[in-house]
């Protein structure tokens, strides 16, 4: 826990490194965080699904499932999750490619290929094929890469983003002894 805090202490600072650790366990603690509200958004869903199924009826209104999710408060505290998070989640992304020496403005690769996808899947999906499989491979080599990138050792030393927050190979100060 003390890495996904350690990230909202430094919530948008997009300078210096960010350890693999650190990382990993914000995204895996956001991702937990996230379903556990998607979960209690969709729940109700669920429910209304499973009694019209129940009760013997084929179709359920449309109009009805709308309400259901606009009247459920999961909605809007995951939406604001997902605010108060989204700063904090670039820049412990932009500190992650520091650490491997890349710059921060990949940051927008892996971010807009993710919104780029998201955009496809409603546009795209049913209209035309070849360009919603083509979005759907860059996002897909885009997930591969940035995955390459996050799960990368952290480079030796120091290099032009700051020290190794590890301290492997960080140079140490040495008191110079005097004898006398």
């Amino acid at each position: 826990m003390k890495w996904y805090f350690k990230c909202f202490k430094q919530y948008a600072d997009f300078s210096g490194r960010a350890r693999r650790k650190e990382y990993w366990w914000f995204m895996t603690i956001n991702f937990i965080i996230s379903m556990v509200l998607v979960f209690g958004w969709l729940t109700p869903i669920f429910k209304l699904g499973y009694n019209s199924a129940a009760s013997g009826i084929e179709d359920f209104d449309e109009m009805e499932i709308m309400l259901t999710m606009i009247k459920n408060p999961f909605l809007y505290i995951y939406l604001l999750y997902y605010l108060a998070i989204l700063i904090p989640s670039i820049a412990v992304t932009v500190r992650r490619l520091h650490d491997i020496g890349k710059s921060g403005y990949w940051a927008f690769l892996i971010y807009g290929g993710s919104f780029l996808g998201s955009i496809s899947q409603y546009t795209l999906q049913n209209t035309n094929t070849i360009a919603y499989i083509t979005i759907a491979l860059i996002c897909f080599v885009i997930i591969i890469i940035s995955l390459v990138w996050m799960f990368t050792n952290s480079d030796y030393g120091p290099n032009q983003y700051g020290p190794n927050p590890k301290g492997e190979g960080n140079p140490t100060e040495e008191v110079p002894t005097t004898t006398e």
